[in-house]
């Protein structure tokens, strides 16, 4: 893999240099190219009215270093310690909410590139942005390469791809990571006409250990080895010939027609003369998107080794190998019409609905060396129907309240219904945002969960009750001072969880989780401390185990040299107080009860060295510096799954323009 690691930086920068060597040879006016701006426009859209969402260009200058897709999602997370292994956020209202169709997808939603998560791009100029970010020496490699390009033809077409690479050969016996996922979009953006299109792909390869045989080799390793420590790569793990992989295709389509009027605008100049300029206003738009998923599943164990009775409890069709496979997918359409704010003078706001019919197919496959043991597919037929009220222009106060109903099929009578309040004014000269959402969902758990067959578990016709949920969430905060402060609740009935046998199980009554969390960024002189911090409650620890609290803090010296080289010098550590986390188990992908071991009251440290010059980026940094120093030794991430311990690591990223 060392040697593919270089390869993949020189590849990836001959393409960019390539590509921009290419449209420098483009004739251009001198007076043009004088006026040329590095302008660019980057948003999101949504899989029913393709609405945009501006988003902003990782560009971020300061705390590089924690750019990466765990730390991204949550201050806590339980995982094996590679990058592109199965996650969960210890902070629950982190966790990112995947399909209820494909209860596989949960694992891996932090890595996933979904349409909803699709960045488009409209650019002056073409641009490119590469990403490599390793560790060493070679037996702790870890290695990150993405490589995004993008450009205009005209003024409404641009066209764009993306490639995310991760390898992690991994500290411990039996454990590596491999993720593929990235794409290509296309989108058309005229003043009546839009377009928005494209194609991604997610695979995730991961051999799976089952974690370490005894805990004590990292809680204890005196009382079983005789020593006070041992080399991850000595440990011995559970399992040694598993493997699973995990693969999401996705395409996309959504196009919308704008009707309206061109209103003709007059603004005065700093001169007082009058100028004049056209806009087309849309007063209705109709909507209509396509949207096709292909997600497939394997677990392959070539030969259960002794270890592997205390990971699987029963081998129903064989005791010496297992293969075991699911696919899911699902093509949809949907159309939907909106009256946008401007269509009534008398009233501010607008009106959508939209129609929305899928077809999904499941399917299940065991097999043995030879044969198909057991093949089994099923299919459904769906029908929902949403609308939104909303008010999304105006300067103090903006909200969008909707629902959605199932018609026709399984889920028929299953609803959402949600609304959110954005309130933006001053109190003096000191800008203050508050934020207000509140939901309630009746919806039926995983198909999985009712019907699964493997070689290692099988449960069939659970009937369970469909799960209600209350959600109300808040956020007030100062912008300018980079403060904020939230309040997050839910009150669960009926929830479906996976127990200590990692079987569902259907809790009857009500579970509540409260979360209050801070957001800060303080500052003395050069000095910053940046701080996360996470209280929160559930009111049954015995199905959703939380810790009570969950830190972030990132304490750094940052100046400026030669008035274009930002340094940023510093320490983070994450930290959350005990509990008994969810453990995982390999044959499912899956995380789920445990009530034997505890996890957390570790401080997990890291010192680092950030470096920013005007389009590059570039930082050092030792990992879980404190490991074997201080702190403990209880540096579990999950029972049986520690986290890595010290590890250097590096990484570079590079903006590349015309």
């Amino acid at each position: 893999m060392s040697n593919c690691r270089i390869y993949l930086v020189v590849v990836g920068l001959l393409i960019s240099v390539l590509m921009f060597g290419q449209f420098r040879n483009l004739p251009m006016p001198t007076a043009q190219r004088d006026t040329v701006k590095r302008e660019i426009k980057t948003w999101t859209v949504d899989d029913i009215y393709g609405l945009a969402d501006t988003v902003v260009i990782d560009s971020l200058v300061t705390s590089y270093q924690d750019n990466q897709p765990v730390n991204n999602y949550s201050i806590a997370n339980s995982w094996n310690g590679n990058l592109g292994s199965p996650l969960e956020s210890k902070v629950y209202f982190d966790r990112k909410v995947s399909s209820r169709e494909d209860m596989f997808e949960r694992a891996y939603a932090p890595y996933l590139i979904k349409p909803s998560d699709v960045r488009y791009y409209d650019t002056k100029q073409p641009f490119s942005q590469m990403v490599y970010r390793s560790a060493f020496p070679i037996q702790n490699e870890e290695d990150y390469f993405k490589i995004m390009l993008t450009m205009n033809a005209n003024k409404y077409v641009n066209v764009g791809g993306l490639c995310n690479l991760i390898y992690g050969r991994g500290q411990y016996q039996y454990q590596s990571s491999n993720m593929l996922n990235g794409g290509f979009w296309a989108t058309y953006t005229g003043k009546k006409y839009e377009i928005v299109s494209s194609v991604m792909f997610n695979s995730f390869k991961n051999r799976e250990n089952g974690g370490i045989v005894d805990n004590r080799y990292i809680t204890d390793p005196m009382s079983v080895i005789g020593a006070s420590s041992i080399q991850a790569r000595n440990i011995p793990v559970n399992l040694t010939n598993s493997q699973s992989q995990y693969r999401n295709f996705n395409y996309f389509f959504n196009h919308r027609y704008k009707i309206g009027k061109y209103v003709k605008h007059t603004t005065k100049g700093m001169l007082g003369e009058d100028s004049t300029y056209t806009e087309y206003v849309p007063i209705m738009t109709f909507t209509h998107t396509f949207h096709a998923e292909d997600v497939a599943r394997k677990y392959v164990d070539e030969s259960l080794s002794p270890t592997a009775d205390s990971i699987y409890e029963h081998n129903y069709y064989s005791s010496s190998y297992t293969k075991d496979s699911t696919a899911y997918w699902s093509i949809a359409n949907t159309f939907a019409v909106t009256l946008e704010e401007k269509f009534n003078r008398l009233m501010r706001f607008g009106l959508s609905a939209y129609v929305k019919y899928d077809v999904r197919h499941y399917g299940m496959g065991i097999k043995n060396r030879e044969d198909t043991l057991r093949f089994d597919n099923s299919y459904s037929h769906n029908l929902i129907f949403g609308a939104n009220l909303f008010k999304r222009e105006g300067k103090w106060v903006k909200y969008d309240v909707g629902g959605r109903i199932y018609l026709v099929g399984p889920h028929i009578g299953e609803f959402d219904l949600d609304g959110r309040f954005d309130f933006d004014f001053n109190i003096g000269r000191e800008p203050l945002s508050i934020m207000a959402i509140a939901g309630f969902r009746n919806y039926s758990e995983y198909h999985q969960y009712r019907y699964y067959e493997s070689n290692h578990f099988k449960w069939s016709d659970l009937d369970f009750k469909n799960s209600l949920a209350l959600d109300i969430k808040g956020r007030i905060g100062l912008p300018k001072r980079d403060i904020s402060v939230g309040v997050q609740f839910q009150n669960l009935t009926n929830y479906v969880y996976l127990n200590e046998q990692c079987q569902p199980t259907q809790y009857e009554g009500n579970v509540q989780v409260l979360a209050v969390d801070l957001l800060a960024k303080l500052r003395a002189w050069r000095f910053h401390l940046d701080v996360q911090a996470v209280y929160q409650l559930t009111s049954s620890k015995d199905v959703l185990p939380l810790p009570d609290v969950a830190l972030y803090g990132n304490f750094y010296y940052k100046d400026k040299f030669f008035k274009v080289l930002t340094v940023q010098i510093g320490a983070s550590v994450r930290y959350h107080t005990e509990y008994y986390g969810n453990a995982y188990m390999p044959a499912l992908g899956q995380f789920y009860l445990q009530k034997d071991v505890l996890i957390g009251n570790y401080p997990e440290m890291n010192v680092y060295a950030n470096f920013h010059l005007k389009t590059v980026r570039f930082f050092v940094q030792y990992y879980h510096l404190n490991k074997g120093l201080f702190g403990g030794t209880n540096y579990l991430s999950m029972p049986n799954y520690p986290i890595n311990p010290g590890t250097f690591q590096f990484g570079l990223s590079w903006n590349f323009w015309e």
